[in-house]
């Protein structure tokens, strides 16, 4: 399990790492995404998402792991990744610790800032940059719900970007659409 999960966590940064290239598309208005796993506004200026998903095996069964990135011309992107792992997740706290840990380990970054995500959805807000040639400054919130992981993810080129009152509205925009029963079938310890 310990494979696949770095698997998942090694594909999702890999997504990151595409999207911190500049966009070309842009939006007038800001754009109310819904599907069947969520809910977000993005702000203007925006492009609509595109998505890939990808499942990978292993010995507990299957993940499906689906990527949604909007783009902005500013460099800017909104990424939401959702995991439906072959189990309810049973320890939310370790799953978004350890999600969050391979996260900076891959794009070499160190955190800013972390709280507890309070409501109904456990989870973990996250400011963090990464160095290099280019830096990009994140912020992540990532919940667990039954069986899914959401990863929220927002990468911009300067701090005053990422604390943007437009970038708080895309995390509180955000509502998790209620699963298919399918999440109570079998359990998975994480």
């Amino acid at each position: 399990m310990k494979e696949l999960k770095k698997k998942l966590i090694l594909g999702a940064a890999a997504s990151l790492l595409l999207v911190i290239v500049p966009a070309i598309a842009s939006a007038a208005d800001a754009v109310a995404v819904s599907n069947d796993a969520f809910s977000i506004t993005l702000p203007p200026g925006f492009a609509a998402f595109t998505s890939q998903s990808q499942k990978t095996t292993s010995a507990d069964g299957t993940i499906e792991t689906t990527n949604w990135v909007s783009k902005a011309p500013t460099g800017e992107a909104v990424v939401v990744t959702v995991s439906k792992m072959p189990g309810k997740i049973l320890d939310a706290e370790k799953m978004t610790g350890s999600t969050r840990d391979s996260l900076l380990k891959a794009l070499k970054a160190t955190v800013e800032s972390e709280q507890k995500v309070t409501g109904a959805v456990p989870g973990t807000q996250v400011l963090f940059k990464s160095e290099g040639a280019t830096p990009a400054f994140l912020s992540a919130r990532l919940l667990v719900q039954d069986n899914r992981l959401y990863q929220i993810l927002y990468v911009g080129r300067s701090a005053d970007q990422r604390n943007a009152p437009a970038i708080a509205q895309v995390f509180d925009s955000f509502t998790i659409k209620t699963p298919p029963a399918d999440a109570a079938a079998t359990t998975t310890a994480h």
